[in-house]
């Protein structure tokens, strides 16, 4: 890990996507169980190709896709999985170029590259990174210039979210059958160390890596959310194959 380049100063899981064959499904499930609606949808085009809605939780995201036409990579995903399932972890860092240079020296390809401009009237930018070089999840390094801004949800999110039921996303789960391998490259490539129980603490949030069956392939399988009312801690919700946990 000292070889590399340093890593950013501040690293926090700010967006996460789970992938269906059709969001309405998912989307009528998540306002019902969290009392959300969603306050963004893009534009599907090339070479992404979805259909999508992200959902405010506190100032974190909750993104639910759709593949758009058969050659859309999510379809591909959706394919490989054989169904529904968690399907990126979007991390925010105070330095894109850091992480950029700490990825190129730890030997992981950028499968997207979106330079920094404004998107939706938003300064920022972002890579994503191969699954196929990281193990886990497919992950993103996003950078805003406002680090409270948030790009990917447009600029109206703040007035349209709901936080009665949830206030936050603090904890991504990550299911491999080496989950040890997968949580050592993504040490190695967020430059902080694993804690005793194989998760790595991020600012204010965190991602553990567990054991997932015996010929299953790597995904995102749980979230933790703060429950905005202490008295529903420990409830649990299923989303897309997802376990989200109150905490």
């Amino acid at each position: 890990m000292n070889n590399l380049p340093p890593a950013p100063e501040r690293i926090r899981i700010r967006q996460i996507a789970i992938c269906a064959p059709d969001i309405r499904p998912i989307e009528r499930e998540v306002e019902s169980a969290l009392d959300i609606t969603p306050v963004h949808r893009d534009r599907p085009g090339a070479p992404i190709w979805m259909f999508n809605g992200v959902f405010a939780i506190g100032n974190t995201f909750l993104e639910i896709l759709q593949p758009e036409r058969p050659e859309a990579p999510t379809q591909k995903f959706l394919d490989k999985q054989g169904g529904a399932a968690g399907y990126m972890l979007i991390l925010q860092v105070d330095d894109l170029g850091k992480a950029r240079a700490r990825a190129e020296a730890a030997n992981v390809r950028i499968v997207m590259d979106m330079p920094i401009r404004e998107h939706n009237g938003v300064k920022g930018g972002g890579i994503h990174l191969h699954p196929g070089d990281t193990g886990g999840v497919l992950t993103s390094f996003d950078w805003m210039e406002d680090w409270d801004s948030w790009a990917w949800a447009g600029q109206a999110w703040p007035w349209h979210r709901r936080t009665d039921v949830v206030s936050g996303m603090v904890a991504a789960e990550i299911s491999s059958t080496d989950p040890d391998r997968v949580a050592t490259r993504f040490s190695e490539l967020l430059g902080r160390e694993l804690d005793a129980d194989g998760s790595i603490a991020l600012d204010d949030t965190s991602v553990r890596f567990v054991d997932g069956p015996a010929g299953s392939r790597d995904r995102l399988t749980g979230i933790d959310m703060t429950a905005t009312d202490r008295a529903r801690a420990g409830e649990t919700f299923e989303f897309a194959r997802t376990l989200v946990k109150l905490v």
